[in-house]
């Protein structure tokens, strides 16, 4: 028996309204509709549908099944619409005066700051207190009160509240639009004294006592005697708390293709129902089935909320819970109808859903193991039970990655070769970790010492460390630098359901003619970025705080001149490095514009290329000629019996020169102000030009400078 797609879609009715839904919420977060126009297109869609049913003379199933689609498609969009006006209603940006926010998730404490989410409840704006709704961000000078901070504490303070902007780098990572679809648009930074909190008076807020009880229960396991990174992976594993997480563990569970035990999901919950359907395996009166049922899906709920409620969560546990009511009326539903059923309800709820990363992986992972696990599994027929459990869990991990891997590549740009085996040595030990850390909270409650419990649950918890490491530090663990673009990821899932369709249900060879066609496609996008790539000339002077970064990019060569004495390689690529990826760059050589003694020899050899030049400042690339006026400038050292001709200066590193200087020396089109200066500076600099009349490029309020040589 083959799995066909379009025999599912008609079998189940969610499926067929979700993916309209989800179509009509792509087409609104990408064109912006007003909620009038969403409206009156919902509402025209509806009443021609009520005619052409009212209409007995003519059926039209085709009209009508159109019509249900532009319906749902409609609908999708005035989600969004509806929940971007309320976002506008709700900004804070013309509020002045006192805020009474409350913290609405776990404080994220790093060496400086500490980053508060803040749900706004009221301001006081002319002595009087205005309920507001609204959310905001905030940086809080670290001190001994922050420590203290939970979920749910209140606070009150005075901002000054400033959009959320980009640094307007190429391909850099959209933090402005990851966080307006999280409903935060406003951020400040508060010095210790200008906040203060409110004692005794915390959040009746649901989900903040659940954080609250989290936190209770790390801490219990601290108490305990789990320290270090043991109770980070454990606090990450059963209790969905990451923040612990040093950089180290998560880029060996992410290297080693085993994050995903990390983040909660469908295995956790999967796992918890387990333990649940073990613990009430007592009960076998058939009149207790509901109440065992409905217990179990509580305690579901209950895990659910305890570990943040993040997508991938609610997915699952809304699909335990339609399964669990499907069986109570022995009419199960289907399994892509659970998942089309959760998809619907968590976008209703929140139309924004969809751009979550978590929230596209944790639906391709499950559908990929519904439709395709029980096709591979298939392929092999083991008769030994423990080679078939192993073989069974090979088939899940195959299905999973076949489905998830576009969304990896274009997201992460890696993909771990040894995901198979990592699976197969942590997902035992991941399950025995969890069943040992509830436990433990048990066995607590009740009152019984848990010292023979807590050696085990470190000791899983230290192998899983272990294997993760070690399969981190195999040859060729993990491909690295892949850069697909959108319409590569479209091109990929087209191929993978082609070659699917084919192998494992129609037979057919149109389809598998398309997916070659896909293959032909994806590597002519391939060969035409190469091409360009090969002939690209840039010139790029980067947004990032506190750094000159000045980019010279000629083909596939990469040369970043960077004051790397005050500033890490790593601060650098965390800005460029997307852009490196999709101009298709060989390794980067960095030149250090910071040092006194500069080597010519030392820069020439590093530089490696003869149409890149640098010398006392003087970047030339081509026909293009750069100065970089820094602290180290001095006029008299530039006494020329003529002005020197340069194409742009680069102000940089506080640097002393005035406008009027550099025009009396040089002869030049344009000046550029790098992120490696104060604010001062750059206000003495613009005023100073309020008179002059320069052209003049500020990297902190204008972003990246990018000059492209070919377009000249």
């Amino acid at each position: 028996m083959y799995f066909n797609l379009t025999d599912e879609i008609k079998r189940y009715p969610f499926i067929r309204i979700t993916l309209p839904l989800i179509l009509g919420i792509v087409l609104a977060i990408n064109t912006n509709p007003s909620l009038i126009f969403c409206g009156i297109i919902s509402i025209i869609f509806i009443l021609v549908f009520v005619i052409i049913n009212l209409v007995k003379k003519h059926r039209l199933p085709i009209a009508k099944g159109l019509l249900i689609n532009l319906i749902f498609i409609s609908l999708g969009m005035m989600l969004v619409a509806t929940k971007a006006e309320s976002i506008q209603s709700e900004s804070l940006n013309n509020y002045k005066g006192f805020i009474v926010g409350e913290i609405s998730d776990d404080p994220k404490i790093s060496d400086k700051t500490t980053t508060l989410d803040i749900q706004i409840n009221a301001i006081k704006n002319k002595d009087q207190w205005i309920a507001v709704n609204g959310n905001t961000l905030v940086y809080v000078e670290n001190d001994s009160r922050t420590k203290t901070l939970k979920a749910g504490d209140k606070i009150i303070f005075s901002p000054e509240l400033s959009e959320i902007e980009n640094q307007g780098n190429p391909e850099e990572f959209d933090y402005e639009k990851y966080l307006a679809y999280n409903l935060i648009f406003n951020s400040d930074f508060l010095a210790s004294d200008e906040w203060d909190v409110f004692k005794g008076n915390y959040s009746s807020d649901i989900n903040n006592q659940f954080l609250r009880f989290r936190q209770d229960l790390i801490a219990q396991l601290a108490q305990n005697g789990v320290k270090d990174d043991e109770l980070a992976v454990i606090s990450a594993l059963a209790l969905g708390y990451k923040d612990k997480l040093s950089d180290d563990i998560r880029h060996s569970y992410a290297s080693s293709g085993a994050m995903h035990i990390l983040a909660v999901s469908g295995l956790h919950v999967g796992i918890i129902y387990g333990i649940l359907v073990f613990l009430f395996s007592f009960i076998k009166n058939e009149k207790l089935k509901i109440p065992k049922t409905i217990l179990i899906i509580i305690i579901i709920w209950f895990y659910a909320a305890l570990t943040g409620l993040s997508p991938s969560v609610n997915r699952a546990a809304l699909m335990f819970t339609i399964m669990a009511v499907g069986s109570l009326q022995k009419r199960p539903a289907g399994s892509l109808n659970a998942i089309a059923i959760s998809a619907f309800i968590l976008l209703i709820i929140n139309p924004y859903n969809i751009t979550n990363i978590g929230f596209q992986l944790s639906y391709a992972a499950v559908i990929g193991i519904i439709i395709l696990y029980p096709k591979i599994y298939a392929i092999f027929e083991v008769k030994n039970k423990f080679i078939d459990k192993i073989w069974s869990l090979t088939a899940v991990s195959i299905a999973a990655q076949i489905a998830t891997a576009p969304i990896g590549l274009f997201y992460f740009h890696q993909f771990s070769n040894y995901f198979i085996l990592a699976n197969y040595l942590l997902i035992p030990v991941s399950t025995i970790a969890i069943w040992l850390c509830i436990a433990v909270f048990i066995v607590s409650a009740i009152g019984i010492p848990t010292g023979f419990l807590i050696k085990p649950l470190v000791w899983s918890v230290k192998s899983m460390n272990f294997i993760s490491s070690g399969i981190e530090s195999l040859p060729f663990s993990v491909s690295e630098n892949i850069y697909i673009s959108g319409l590569q990821l479209v091109i990929l899932y087209l191929i993978i359901i082609s070659f699917g369709v084919f192998f494992f249900s129609s037979k057919k060879y149109k389809h598998f003619f398309i997916g070659l066609a896909g293959v032909i496609v994806f590597a002519t996008t391939n060969l035409i970025a190469n091409f360009n790539s090969s002939k690209q000339e840039l010139f790029i002077v980067y947004n990032i705080n506190k750094a000159s970064a000045i980019n010279i990019i000629d083909g596939k060569d990469n040369i970043m001149f960077a004051n790397i004495d005050s500033v890490s390689n790593d601060k650098i690529e965390f800005s460029t490095k997307n852009n490196w990826l999709k101009c298709g760059l060989d390794e980067e050589k960095y030149i250090n514009t910071s040092s006194n003694s500069e080597s010519l020899l030392s820069n020439l050899a590093t530089i490696d290329n003869n149409s890149v030049f640098f010398k006392r400042k003087f970047i030339g690339y081509k026909n293009l000629r750069i100065f970089i006026s820094d602290d180290c400038f001095y006029p008299a050292l530039y006494d020329f019996e003529k002005k020197t001709k340069v194409d742009f200066i680069i102000l940089s590193n506080n640097s002393a020169a005035k406008l009027s200087n550099l025009v009396s020396i040089f002869d030049f089109e344009q000046i550029i102000i790098d992120s490696n200066n104060s604010q001062k500076s750059i206000d003495h600099w613009l005023r100073e030009n309020d008179t002059i009349g320069l052209k003049i490029h500020n990297v902190k309020t204008d972003g990246a400078f990018i000059y492209d040589l070919q377009n000249i």
